[in-house]
């Protein structure tokens, strides 16, 4: 049995859904940044940091009290992973 790439990103999206809501958030990061390079195109990662910034999203001092510190790290990982994907003599596209 074969599993096709739908199956996989659509399994992939309920792991890290389920790691935003009960797991660590490094952990949750960790996982979404591995996808980016797992997946071509990974726009997921966009939603997922608008999740994490509704769900735990606070406007904290460290961060000049910006209350979507996740949503920019996620579109600004999206971009970088883009530029690095082309670049990287290594990454090959088996997904």
């Amino acid at each position: 049995m074969e599993l096709n790439n739908k199956t996989v990103r659509i399994v992939s999206a309920v792991i890290v859904i389920a790691s935003i809501l009960w797991g660590w958030w490094w952990l949750t990061w960790v996982l979404a940044i591995i996808l980016l390079f797992v997946f071509p195109s990974y726009y997921e990662i966009i939603f997922f940091g608008v999740m994490y910034d509704a769900l735990y999203g606070l406007p904290l001092a460290q961060f000049s009290y910006f209350p979507y510190v996740f949503t920019v790290s996620s579109v600004v990982l999206f971009f970088v992973s883009s530029g690095l994907r082309k670049s990287l003599l290594a990454y090959e596209n088996k997904l």
